[in-house]
């Protein structure tokens, strides 16, 4: 598996003034490039089969180089992000691999511009998560990250009372005073208050996934830090969702301290992944598959109206009530109508612990880092 793990500019200025060595000088070319290639042998069914990749691996995580999306990072995937840390990829997957970096090696002008010559730098570390949803499914991440918490009209009171109280009027203005056209226009607003119920749980269901939306997942760390004095306004705005080859998908701070990025970073991993003995955890709604006239009904009955899921609020973000409950706010705003629960000491808790972790995870996850 030959893997062109990074093409070099010739010259000896590098990228943003990494220190890259003259390599391959040519007077009469000053853009050429040097592609550096890593041949990487892996025998899936020999004991020791993986030897080498794990040689290419410990070799990678020290060294820095232009990802296919521009950023400078360690580790093996800057080569392409399939190539993880602990083992390698599916045997199926090789000659796609190999496919890619051939392609890879052979565009010069690409190569050239991702390692951003002569573009400011501020020569820092930072923590990013590469993400990718296990069913690659296009539709759970948008081009570009929410930058306003969607509506969630949850609450019926206030149509139901609108419909109520006109129905109660209407009828006592048709037993009283015998004016049946105002009555029966009263007594109207019953199905018209039915109906504007109806209507705003759709447009709840609409706004409800099945799958964690990984933006409003991100905002809800963000808010929940920001609330906390944790992470500064410029951090929290600066939220950037970027797609990778493969289906990946990198998440990172753009503005951010390398402290706000790990912080970030490791509280918004713990969220995506399977949860192990999280002491909170949040109500997520789920979009179910009702129309609007069952979903009233659940409600007239007293049930639930929607299904619901349990995600573990971040270890970071759960290690005290206080800091709980500001992320609880804060997923409320982003992902809707929810409740916190406390998961020891109650059966409730235990409960709903056991539930969250028969859950399927949506997202397999990796931190990265960078060099910005």
């Amino acid at each position: 598996m030959p893997v062109p793990w990074a093409s070099r500019p010739s010259r000896s200025s590098g990228r943003r003034g990494t220190g890259t060595a003259p390599r391959r000088l040519d007077p009469g070319d000053p853009e050429k490039i040097a592609s550096n290639w890593d041949v990487v042998c892996v025998a899936p069914d020999l004991p020791e089969g993986t030897a080498d990749y794990d040689r290419f691996v410990r070799k990678h995580l020290k060294l820095y180089a232009p990802s296919e999306d521009g950023l400078i990072e360690a580790g093996p995937t800057h080569a392409h992000p399939a190539l993880g840390p602990f083992v390698p990829p599916p045997a199926a997957q090789f000659a796609t691999l190999n496919r890619a970096a051939a392609a890879r090696a052979s565009d010069y002008e690409l190569a050239r511009s991702r390692w951003q010559i002569g573009t400011p730098y501020q020569s820092e570390d930072r923590e990013t998560l590469v993400v990718r949803h296990r069913r690659l499914d296009p539709t759970v991440t948008p081009a570009s990250p929410s930058e306003r918490p969607p509506g969630y009209p949850y609450e019926q009171v206030g149509p139901l009372a609108l419909g109520v109280s006109g129905a109660a009027v209407g009828g006592m203005l048709a037993a009283f005073s015998g004016e049946p056209t105002a009555a029966a226009a009263l007594a109207a607003l019953l199905p018209a208050g039915l109906a504007w119920a109806a209507a705003r749980l759709g447009r709840v269901r609409a706004e409800l996934a099945d799958t964690l939306p990984l933006d409003r997942a991100a905002r809800a760390v963000l808010d929940a830090y920001h609330e906390l004095g944790e992470m500064s306004t410029e951090a929290a705005a600066s939220l950037a969702i970027e797609p990778r080859a493969s289906g990946y998908l990198r998440c990172l701070l753009r503005e951010a301290t390398e402290q706000e990025s790990a912080r970030f970073t490791r509280a918004l991993d713990d969220l995506l992944s399977r949860p192990d003995a999280p002491r909170y955890l949040v109500l997520r709604l789920l979009p179910g598959r009702a129309g609007r006239g069952r979903l009233l009904l659940r409600l007239l009955s007293g049930r639930a109206v929607f299904p619901v899921q349990w995600e573990a609020v971040p270890s970071d973000l759960g290690r005290r009530k206080d800091r709980a409950e500001a992320f609880a706010r804060a997923w409320r705003r982003w992902l809707g109508p929810s409740e916190l629960m406390f998961t020891h000491r109650t059966e409730a808790g235990h409960a709903a612990l056991a539930r969250a972790h028969a859950q399927s995870i949506d997202y397999e996850t990796s931190k990265r880092q960078v060099w910005v």
